[in-house]
């Protein structure tokens, strides 16, 4: 919107220069392309720093001055004067544009001084004509800056509905907490540039303090943590004020107004802080807690979908890769790879003998001792009923016979089942990728083939995949 105004003023000073060209001399053509090089200068100057100064002012006050004295009609500089104030009255508050137009005024009197030393061979100006119009110029610059700033107030509107309709959409499709976080990060700093001053900073506490992340807005510093004492807390540890502003100013390089927005998930401890050099807007309060809103909702749901990815990866009863699960990994695998296919002894015993539940309570303490001896980087899975599985990588045949051997050996151990022991024993089968280097599907049919070559030749024993054994079973 800035932009616009700006091109409007330097086109409306583009416009009145045929005036004092068309009868200029030397120096009157000099104190135009002076005048209009200054403005041009000046305005651009304050577009790209965004804001007003005195300095910028003077310079336009001056070059308003010399514009005037180069003009057949000093009165004809009002539209330069107008233009300007129009869109200097963009930045800034009420009493600050007010500011601005006395010094143009100044600069205008100023004319009036300077008229008999300059020689333009023009009539001089009758005070009247300059000063009559300047209360009209006032009033045009206080009408314009309370017009701006509505503008700006819906502009701002739209550009933080935009952030957080953007924000929605993307955390509806987000896949991690990361990205999540990330996510979260760009509506906060999309936010803070739609609103004047405000600053934010995502807040974590931990073991030692406060995490900082995500800051938006201007900060004079970006710590990476801060004292847990900066903000103070409610009776059940809830972020609820801010305790020690200081701090936060000397981050913001500013004193400022801060507030407190929680999360909106009890369970979580994590705050938002926002300030600015005055009173937080409500809107964006409003618009910040809809992100935090926004963001416990995507984790939420992010929480459910690997809650519901891992309950259907997970074998219930034990805990261990189901048979889905494994198959993945299985073939994910790369490199050497052996797969031991474990079938329980004599468990038709125990689980017709004793009852279901001693059968459970059996096969978990099994699936605890195959993760206890098949150690880090191995996946341990049930494939169904008494049938286990274990994939190994990086050892050799002689390590993965040995792991096999002390397999056999832990799960023949009695088990204390409702006060007398139970016992079964195992049956385990190898086949590694020697044998089927490119089909993991084969591969496990292998290692289930040797098992039944180790029930053959009386259980309770390891049996490598030999393709001479004609006890070949198809893996259910």
């Amino acid at each position: 919107m800035r932009w616009l105004y700006l091109v409007a003023a330097i086109l409306a000073l583009l416009l009145i220069l045929p005036a004092p060209l068309a009868v200029a001399n030397p120096v009157t053509a000099t104190l135009t392309a002076a005048a209009t090089a200054g403005l041009v200068v000046s305005w651009i100057a304050g577009y790209r720093l965004g804001r007003n100064s005195v300095w910028l002012d003077a310079a336009d006050a001056l070059a308003i001055a010399a514009f005037a004295l180069a003009c057949p009609s000093p009165a004809v500089v009002f539209s330069v004067a107008f233009s300007g104030l129009w869109y200097r009255s963009l930045y800034g508050s009420v009493s600050r544009t007010a500011v601005t137009c006395a010094i143009y005024a100044a600069g205008l009197c100023a004319m009036l001084l300077l008229w008999p030393l300059v020689p333009n061979g023009f009539a001089a100006p009758s005070p009247g004509s300059i000063i009559g119009p300047m209360p009209v110029m006032f009033l045009v610059a206080i009408v314009g800056r309370m017009l701006g700033a509505s503008l700006f107030v819906r502009e701002e509107s739209a550009r933080r509905d935009a952030a957080l309709a953007t924000a929605g959409t993307a955390l509806l499709n987000a896949h991690d907490r990361e990205e999540i976080m990330g996510l979260a990060g760009a509506a906060t700093a999309e936010i803070c540039a739609a609103t004047p001053g405000l600053r934010s900073i995502a807040v974590f506490p931990d073991e030692n303090g406060v995490t900082v992340t995500h800051p938006a807005g201007p900060f004079a510093q970006r710590p990476a943590s801060m004292p847990d004492h900066v903000v103070g807390r409610d009776a059940d540890g809830r972020a609820i004020a801010v305790r020690d502003p200081h701090f936060l100013d000397e981050l913001a390089g500013t004193a400022c107004a801060w507030i407190v927005i929680p999360s909106p998930d009890r369970n979580a401890d994590g705050y938002l802080l926002l300030g600015t050099p005055k009173r937080v807007p409500d809107e964006a309060v409003l618009a910040m807690t809809s992100v935090l809103n926004q963001v416990a909702f995507a984790v939420l749901k992010w929480q459910d979908h690997q809650s519901i990815t891992q309950q259907a990866r997970t074998d219930a009863l034990t805990g261990l890769a189901n048979r889905t699960a494994f198959t993945a990994a299985l073939d994910r695998v790369a490199g050497p790879v052996a797969v031991l296919f474990i079938d329980l002894d004599d468990f038709k015993k125990v689980n017709d003998g004793r009852g279901h539940a001693a059968g459970d309570k059996l096969l978990r303490e099994v699936a605890a001792r195959l993760t206890a001896v098949a150690g880090p980087g191995s996946v341990a899975a049930r494939l169904g009923g008494d049938e286990f599985a274990l994939i190994v990588t990086g050892r050799s045949a002689d390590e993965v016979d040995s792991l096999a051997e002390v397999l056999v050996g832990e799960i023949s151990k009695p088990v204390r089942i409702t006060g007398a022991d139970a016992f079964v024993g195992a049956s385990v089968g190898i086949a590694d990728t020697t044998t089927a280097p490119d089909d993991s599907e084969l591969l496990l049919r292998q290692a289930d083939q040797a098992m039944y070559a180790a029930k053959m030749a009386g259980k309770n024993q390891v049996r490598r995949y030999d393709p001479r054994d004609r006890h070949f079973v198809t893996a259910a």
